[in-house]
């Protein structure tokens, strides 16, 4: 293990998610103690709403549709992919999600094939709804006014992940099952890291911008839980 490997596969695993705990915990401190002059959604939620409108908001994004359809597509299939996503990611770390395939009757050969067939289609769709996004922002000079350097740094690791992680689907035919090894050996303190360039740079990416979620507008998602129609204080 030469010392890149080290530090992006043995050390930065750490730092990251010591930054994004540490980092969460101080903003959901500042929310929780944040004077609350008027009742504030995060959505525009309808005077008075429920709990479950918020949440309607939250996953459908219907004002957003109403006022600009375009952007909508582009921004709900992002998330939607991203989210599975990130399930095809924990599948991938953890294996939980095999034992229940098998016991619905598919073969390993059958999972694998699924794993292969929507890892592409969602690295894909993804890559190509995070390029509108960014192409909106360079192109909209209403959006541009709002853009500061945070959304284009997050955006840009994004794609970045996206990148690494196609290249490593189409063309550097890495073994998922090093990838799992990897995780669960952070777990025991003894990293044992591949020796995967192009892993190493997707990894690289990843924990980056995870480090930088409790500092970035990413962490929108955690906003909705301070919603004064979802929060009684």
């Amino acid at each position: 293990m030469n010392t890149y490997e080290f530090i992006v596969g043995g050390i930065l695993p750490y730092l990251a998610v010591l930054t994004f705990v540490v980092g969460m915990a101080y903003r959901f401190n500042v929310w929780f103690n944040t004077p609350q002059p008027a009742r504030m959604t995060l959505f525009p939620a309808p005077q008075g709403s429920t709990a479950k409108a918020v949440l309607a908001e939250a996953l459908l994004f219907p004002s957003l549709f109403k006022g600009d359809k375009l952007l909508w597509t582009a921004s709900w299939v992002f998330h939607a992919t991203l989210v599975l996503v990130f399930v095809g990611h924990v599948r991938v770390f953890t294996g939980l999600a095999d034992s229940i395939l098998l016991a619905a009757g598919m073969t390993p050969a059958d999972i694998d094939r699924m794993s292969l067939t929507s890892g592409v289609a969602a690295g894909v769709v993804l890559f190509a709804s995070a390029t509108l996004l960014l192409a909106r922002r360079l192109t909209s000079a209403r959006v541009r006014q709002i853009s500061g350097v945070g959304d284009f740094v997050a955006l840009l690791l994004l794609l970045g992940i996206l990148a690494t992680g196609d290249l490593l689907r189409f063309g550097a035919h890495f073994d998922l099952a090093q990838t799992r090894e990897w995780a669960w050996s952070l777990l025991s303190f003894s990293p044992v890291v591949p020796h995967n360039p192009t892993f190493l740079a997707h990894a690289f990416l990843a924990l980056l911008l995870i480090a930088y979620i409790p500092f970035s507008k990413v962490l929108h998602f955690g906003g909705i839980f301070f919603s004064q129609s979802a929060l009684r204080r």
